[in-house]
């Protein structure tokens, strides 16, 4: 795997038979865009394919991308602040938290809260009359992604007197937002290619048009991404590092060892919120998939379950005990951050192949669609039966091979995710199960899937924050306060409709867990 170190113990074989089989069985007709390699059926799968052919496609887009970037800058703006959701946010959040702005460059701020002290607080502390907002949306007309679009247009049109200037789209040919922009005459209208899902489209416009704005030599990441896919169409699954990574995912999954612990230095932490939406939301359905867990420090090896797969970036201390303990390890190299433009494209093949091995389509989203339809009817007016119960109680059903999920709708940048975080600690530590943490509404675009799609491991326990500092949505009937909640209600219903064991649970009797 050029350079991976794989430290598997008994899963080893079962590796390499997974990376034979998807060298000579799966890789080439992946790469020929054969449908039927996932499912007969064409639906969801046919249009989604381009991103294998991002890397190649969009190194003659990039002086597109450059010549917006440099009338951004000419125009004195300052501030770009992307308003999108799941795949339209992620990476260019990594992409900030990595490299940061160049001096000569924009600031990068990601807005994808319904919360709304988060909404206050990109305009509060950034000057619209500097600011540029990338409206990312594949459809176009994602609830959260327009919410934003509606109230900032609204203020951007009280600051200055061309509003449209300040904004930038970054969607679909024929999407409403194409249109409301051309409209509206946007600076600047980027049309993405139509066969790329959201989770996948890291490599387009969603994620290089932010990279370029924070001064990224987006060149580099898509050359390193071309080598990647290079090395990934070996037929030698010894020298293909995507057949490398899958295999070791599908043998681990196999059995049961499908909690996928991600371990990275601290210059490139924040890529594993990407993996997470990637992997959870792409394998996480029909009662199957696999459940990355992020954000961890190595802990003694008596901590875990037998149900982890640690995958390890860089030098990670810890991880010898780990592998005497019998617990598999793998360990990526990675060199320098513009790496991250092939790392992408190793773990996206890498996704896909696993579809096959657990006999899903991975790019189908079937579940986030019922906590929308449950969200919409409670905006409509629909109460549904919750009520808060002791979450002691409810993790009493914890069983070895579960995972314990932490939802929480709350500010995400307040000191209570940091408690969240103390208390997932403490329940891993006394459960030995994966306990993760995910802030809402961002986390129902990626583990929200696998939390309703593979229901028979889920414990969730959903916290919601009250918000006494409302904020208006222009031309809705209900504020940003109350899309939080119906959104926090409406994954309330979908999670007990699909069987998952969930509870509301008050902040407060949550914290006393840590204590």
């Amino acid at each position: 795997m050029f350079g991976a170190q794989r430290r598997l113990g008994e899963l080893g074989e079962a590796a390499d038979l997974w990376a034979g089989r998807f060298t000579a069985e799966v890789l080439p007709r992946v790469l020929e865009r054969d449908h039927t390699v996932f499912q007969d059926d064409p639906t969801e799968v046919a249009d989604r394919l381009g991103w294998l052919d991002l890397p190649a496609d969009f190194r003659p887009r990039v002086a597109e991308i450059e010549d917006v970037v440099e009338d951004v800058v000419r125009a004195g703006l300052s501030y770009a602040v992307v308003i999108g959701m799941g795949g339209s946010s992620l990476f260019p959040e990594v992409m900030s938290n990595t490299f940061g702005p160049r001096d000569d460059r924009l600031e990068v701020v990601v807005l994808d809260s319904t919360d709304p002290r988060a909404v206050r607080r990109v305009e509060r502390e950034l000057p619209l009359e500097e600011t540029l907002f990338i409206v990312s949306s594949k459809s176009g007309s994602t609830i959260e992604t327009r919410s934003h679009l509606d109230h900032f247009w609204a203020r951007m049109e009280q600051a200055v007197s061309r509003a449209g200037k300040h904004f930038v789209a970054i969607t679909d040919p024929g999407s409403e937002l194409e249109g409301l922009a051309r409209e509206r005459q946007f600076r600047h209208v980027f049309l993405n290619p139509p066969d790329v899902g959201g989770r996948f489209s890291a490599l387009s416009y969603f994620g290089l048009v932010p990279a370029a704005l924070l001064g990224v030599d987006v060149d580099e990441l898509l050359d390193r991404a071309l080598d990647m896919r290079a090395m990934s169409e070996a037929n030698d699954p010894a020298k293909n590092p995507s057949v490398g990574l899958a295999a070791v995912l599908a043998a681990a999954a196999e059995v049961g060892r499908d909690k996928l612990t991600l371990l990275f230095p601290p210059a490139i932490r924040s890529f594993g919120d990407w993996i997470e939406q990637l992997v959870a939301e792409s394998t996480g359905k029909h009662g199957k998939g696999i459940l990355p867990v992020v954000g961890e420090r190595v802990h003694d090896p008596d901590a875990y379950g037998d149900d982890r797969l640690f995958v390890a970036y860089g030098n990670v201390g810890g991880l010898d005990a780990l592998v005497q303990a019998g617990h598999p390890v793998l360990e990526l190299p990675f060199g320098d951050r513009h790496d991250l433009g092939g790392e992408v494209y190793r773990w996206e093949l890498a996704t896909a192949l696993v579809g096959v091995a657990l006999d899903i389509n991975p790019f189908d989203q079937p579940d986030v669609q019922a906590a929308k339809v449950a969200a919409g009817q409670v905006l409509d007016g629909g109460v549904p039966d919750i009520e808060e119960v002791d979450p002691a109680v409810v993790l009493d059903s914890v069983a070895p091979g579960d995972f314990v999920a932490i939802t929480a709708f709350v500010y995400p940048m307040g000191s209570v995710v940091e408690d969240l975080e103390r208390v997932a600690a403490a329940i891993r530590g006394r459960n030995r199960v994966a306990t993760t943490v995910g802030i809402g509404p961002r986390y129902l675009h990626s583990t929200g899937q696998l939390h309703k799609g593979k229901p028979q491991q889920a414990v969730v326990l959903q916290v919601v924050g009250d918000d006494p500092d409302d904020v208006e949505i222009p031309g809705r009937t209900y504020t940003f306060g109350q899309l939080k909640q119906a959104q926090a209600a409406g994954d309330y219903a979908a999670l007990r409709d699909a069987g998952a064991r969930v509870a509301r649970v008050s902040i407060g009797d949550l914290l006393a867990l840590a204590d």
